[in-house]
C-alpha cells in the first residue's frame, strides 16, 4: 500500500485526484490539504510518505517553493496543474512527474504504474525487451531514390519528421530519407521500442542522438532542433525527471 497526500486549494482538483486514487488498490490517501501554510506544517513532521500530489498555482506559497521544504519528506512527487509553462520548473523542483490539468484517469494510472511498477509491469517490459532485441532495422522506400528500398539501422536514426505527406528519416551519415508515411506510421513501427521519444507532433527521436536540451528547446547532434509541443510537455518533463541526475547531499 502506498500512502498519498494531496496538496492543492482547488477543492474540485482534490476531488478528481482523490476519486482516481480510490480507483487503485494500491494507494492510500493518510492526508488532503487544501492551505499550502497548513501543508508545510502537517506534512514536514510525517513519516512514510510514498507520493507527494502537489498544485503549484496556490496563495501566499506555490508548489514550486513548497517542493523545496517537502522534496525529501516524499519517495515520489507528482506536479499536478492547469499550466504547461510550469514544466520546466518542476523537473528542476525533483518532480518525479507532471500531470497537466484536467488529466484522464488513463494518464493518472500510467503514470503511477511507471513510479511504481508491479510485478507484472517489470515483466511485461522485459518481455517487450526481448521481443525487439533482434529486430535491428527496418526497411523503406526512398523517394529520392525513385523509391528503391533502402535498409535502415534502428541505431543508425536521429529522427523522424513529419514533412507535408511524407516523413523525413534522419540518419547518423547526413543522409535524409524521404518516404511516403505520416508519423503515426512511425509510432505503430516504433511500438514499445525504447530510445524513441516524441515530443513535438512532427517529431519523433533518438534520445541517444540529443545534444542539448535549453528550457523547452531540444537541439540533436546533428542540429536539428524543435520546441517541445505543448500537449507533450508532461511527457517530456517525466523523460527529464527520471534521467537528470541529482546530488545526494542533504537539501
Amino acid at each position: 500500500m502506498l500512502n498519498c497526500i494531496i496538496v492543492d486549494d482547488e477543492q474540485f482538483s482534490v476531488d478528481a485526484i482523490r476519486k482516481y486514487i480510490n480507483m487503485l488498490p494500491k494507494l492510500n490517501i493518510i492526508g488532503i490539504y487544501t492551505d499550502p501554510q497548513t501543508a508545510l506544517e502537517k506534512v514536514s513532521s510525517e513519516g512514510n510518505i510514498d507520493l507527494l500530489f502537489l498544485d503549484i498555482d496556490m496563495p501566499f506559497i506555490s508548489g514550486l517553493e513548497l517542493a523545496k521544504a517537502l522534496r525529501r519528506k516524499t519517495q515520489k512527487l507528482i506536479f499536478t496543474t492547469a499550466h504547461s509553462k510550469y514544466a520546466f520548473d518542476a523537473y528542476e523542483a525533483e518532480g518525479d512527474a507532471y500531470l497537466l490539468k484536467p488529466f484522464t484517469f488513463g494518464k493518472f494510472s500510467t503514470t503511477i504504474n511507471r513510479l511504481f511498477p508491479t510485478e507484472a509491469t517489470v515483466k511485461l517490459n522485459e518481455i517487450n525487451s526481448e521481443f525487439h532485441e533482434g529486430d535491428t532495422f527496418f526497411l523503406v522506400k526512398n523517394k529520392e531514390e525513385d523509391l528503391r528500398i533502402v535498409k535502415v539501422m534502428y541505431k543508425d536514426v536521429i529522427a523522424f519528421e513529419s514533412s507535408h505527406n511524407y516523413v523525413k528519416i534522419y540518419l547518423t551519415s547526413n543522409k535524409i530519407l524521404t518516404a511516403y508515411l505520416t508519423i503515426k506510421d512511425i509510432v505503430e513501427i516504433l511500438g514499445c521500442r525504447e530510445g524513441f521519444k516524441q515530443f513535438h507532433r512532427a517529431f519523433i527521436i533518438s534520445i541517444d542522438y540529443i545534444n542539448y536540451i535549453e528550457g523547452n528547446t531540444i537541439k540533436m547532434n546533428n542540429n536539428l532542433t524543435f520546441t517541445i509541443g505543448e500537449s507533450y510537455r508532461s511527457n517530456f518533463t517525466d523523460f527529464v525527471s527520471n534521467k537528470l541526475l541529482r546530488t545526494s547531499r542533504n537539501r
